[in-house]
């Protein structure tokens, strides 16, 4: 039939006829006039479709869920789906498994459709447009406009965390195998070198304490996990420049919940990536207590490097605060001590900091975080406690990346659509909000097809119920 209609059409058999309804108008208004018949067309189609599908009202329905046999309470319900074609109605048989108490429409979970919502192909581009613009009103003029569907911000918000909550559920379940002693499948092959590497930013919630104004900033934490193929050169053990083996393939965890709870997500997500079967594992980050932790309870097999550029930054403090910010001293000392840590030299770089918080004197009690006798003071404990991570002489001859700023682009990239003064969330454990959005974020930006494979997979038969 369509291919009737399409020779007759391109030997201009029904040009003369299409031409005089449309001779007055331009361009963009016979691709709009078109693009709509096309969507009418699909509709029709659609709704002939289903309606001869043997499944909108089976002889002998039988249950998903045990097998059992499923009865039939509505043989023509009414249903209206919200699909990337327009809005559809079909009608369909509707039943109650009497065994098992499970309810289900016969044909949605023939051809994965959700029980309740719009379609898949929808909800894909809702959960596209919620992660990617900075807030849901953005996300909702962005649907409108690029795919005719018309939703609320609080449409678009409702389905974007709902979606979240699938994949926060579906990720807590792998967790919680993984804690029970479940392997976790990695790549067929093993990579040269996976590294990991975590930060935590800062979210705006809902929670806050009595007679408290606005909300409360808490911390979000965000991993990312990528592989590298680095080269062993020893000759960059003196080299005054350095960039370090690339980031390849990177995916990402990130979540409201304590430190403790994200090293177990991270975990998963590093096992996923190949992380125990890889010939070098890397942990990268800064020298916070938090992180110091994370690492030797979760990944104490990795070889710890301290982010570089944290490490010169606390030394650009420790100048400024020994000698005044942009001072000759302070620049002098900088560069001096910068060289020594570049070169490995970490005895050389604590006795410098040593010698100034002497010659400063020490902290007061109680005496302001950020007085020159604190910051050198505490900095001291900083190059100390840290100084297995700054073999950076051994890490460049390695061919090893030697800055976290994979965690730290991550961390802003959540920001850009969680963080902001006008945006307030439900907190972890307080209803759906940043811990959702995070889930869904991480899915989308992570860089190995998994945002496709979700999608492909949730439109599968049975998808349905096994994501709720």
């Amino acid at each position: 039939m369509f291919e009737t209609e399409y020779q007759a059409l391109s030997q201009g058999e029904l040009g003369g006829a299409q031409y005089s309804m449309t001779k007055d108008m331009n361009m963009a208004e016979l691709a709009a006039r078109f693009e709509e018949s096309g969507r009418k067309l699909a509709r029709a189609l659609m709704k002939v479709r289903l309606s001869q599908d043997p499944r909108t009202d089976p002889i002998d329905p039988t249950c998903r869920q045990c097998q059992g046999k499923l009865r039939v309470q509505e043989h023509a319900q009414r249903r209206l789906l919200n699909t990337a074609i327009g809005e559809i109605e079909y009608h369909r048989a509707y039943g109650v498994c009497d065994r098992c108490g499970h309810t289900a429409a016969p044909l949605d979970e023939a051809l994965g459709i959700p029980s309740f919502g719009p379609s898949v192909e929808v909800m894909r581009k809702i959960s596209h447009a919620a992660t990617t613009a900075r807030s849901f009103g953005m996300a909702a003029d962005i649907l409108k406009e690029h795919a005719g569907i018309e939703l609320s911000a609080k449409q678009v918000r409702v389905n974007g965390e709902a979606e979240g909550a699938r994949v926060a559920a579906a990720r807590a379940r792998e967790v919680e195998l993984f804690r029970k002693g479940e392997k976790i499948a990695g790549p067929s092959a093993a990579c040269d070198l996976i590294v990991v590497t975590a930060d935590g930013g800062r979210v705006q919630t809902r929670q806050k304490e009595k007679d408290e104004e606005g909300g409360v900033w808490k911390e979000d934490k965000v991993g990312a996990i990528y592989d590298a193929s680095p080269r062993k050169d020893p000759a960059a053990r003196d080299a005054e420049e350095y960039d370090g083996a690339k980031a390849l393939t990177k995916t990402y965890a990130a979540t409201m919940q304590s430190w403790d709870e994200f090293g177990w997500m991270l975990c998963v997500e590093a096992h996923k990536r190949g992380y125990a079967e890889a010939k070098e594992k890397l942990f990268i980050s800064d020298g916070a207590q938090s992180l110091r932790t994370f690492r030797q309870d979760h990944f104490p097999e990795a070889t710890f490097i301290l982010d570089w550029y944290h490490a010169v930054e606390h030394l650009s403090d420790c100048g400024k605060a020994a000698f005044g910010e942009n001072t000759e001293e302070c620049v002098a000392w900088y560069k001096r001590v910068k060289k020594k840590l570049w070169l490995g030299n970490l005895d050389g770089v604590i006795e410098s900091i040593k010698k100034e918080s002497t010659r400063v004197g020490k902290p007061q009690p109680k005496e302001h975080e950020g007085s020159p006798r604190v910051i050198l003071h505490r900095n001291i404990g900083y190059f100390s406690d840290n100084r297995d991570g700054m073999d950076y002489p051994r890490f460049r001859a390695e061919g090893w990346p030697i800055g976290s700023g994979v965690a730290e682009g991550a961390v802003k990239q959540f920001g850009m659509r969680l963080k902001g003064s006008e945006k307030f969330w439900n907190g972890f454990g307080f209803g759906p909000g940043a811990e959702e959005m995070l889930a869904l974020c991480a899915l989308h930006r992570s860089e190995d097809g998994r945002w496709q494979e979700y999608w492909r997979r949730r439109a599968q038969p049975g998808a349905r119920q096994a994501a709720a």
